[in-house]
């Protein structure tokens, strides 16, 4: 099944024209945000960045998708892929995530716009010229990267797993998250190169937004990926939301 297909917004024609040498020259435009993803990802690449498309990581299809477009981004929402990932493979996480994003919580597609593995790896999520799903009632303008792995200590969260993950790190079985120097370097390039293309100004971890916003989701990206996001902010001079 194909990916679907987008709209072309400013494509133009020509034909050929009498005495075209005495003519001024012809301004010829483009598919801009189309091409601006593009070269997002060259940009990247041309880093030394590791960087997966989603036909690369073979994300599912969104032939039947609504989702909304968005571009003029402002901010960037830092997240982690929760308590029931550890480093591993970013391929078999991707699909992990898009699964649950569509089938559980009934999203269009992935909600993040981009994902990091432990290994620097990054992927393409949901494509940059759709709104993101991934900050309650603030998802305009922001785009979101989630790291795949667990970035919280057990008292983040207040339910029965996190009293049984406290139990485990009270007697040492239970190891501390940790971010390792390749994810982060690949963080800052993807941070960097972002805002070359849009006119970034916040940046922020996805509990920071909740409490602004006043919603419920206040745990994530976790303690150590709250710590990130303020070294984070300091290295880049962007302002919290």
């Amino acid at each position: 099944m194909h990916e679907k297909q987008y709209q072309v917004e400013h494509w133009t024609t020509t034909s050929a024209v009498a005495d075209y040498e005495k003519q001024g020259p012809m301004v010829v435009t483009v598919n801009d945000r189309a091409a601006t993803r593009q070269a997002i990802i060259h940009t990247l690449r041309g880093k030394g960045a590791q960087f997966l498309e989603r036909s690369q990581w073979h994300a599912r299809s969104t032939e039947d998708s609504k989702q909304k477009n968005d571009w003029n981004f402002t901010k960037i929402a830092i997240h982690h892929a929760g308590r029931a990932y550890r480093c591993g493979s970013g391929l078999q996480q991707m699909f992990q995530v898009q699964n649950m994003h569509r089938y559980e919580k009934k999203f269009d597609d992935i909600g993040y716009h981009y994902a990091i593995d432990c290994m620097g790896d990054i992927y393409e999520g949901r494509d940059i010229r759709f709104k993101g799903e991934h900050l309650e009632h603030n998802n305009t303008g922001a785009i979101g990267i989630v790291l795949l792995e667990n970035l919280a200590e057990p008292e983040d969260a207040n339910d029965s797993t996190a009293k049984v993950l406290g139990a485990l790190k009270a007697i040492g079985l239970l190891k501390r998250p940790t971010l390792p120097d390749i994810q982060v370097h690949s963080l800052k390039t993807l941070i960097k190169t972002l805002s070359g293309f849009f006119h970034i100004s916040i940046l922020g971890g996805h509990s920071e937004y909740a409490k602004h916003a006043n919603t419920t989701d206040r745990s994530c990206p976790g303690t150590h990926g709250l710590k990130l996001t303020h070294e984070l902010r300091i290295w880049s001079n962007l302002t919290r939301p």
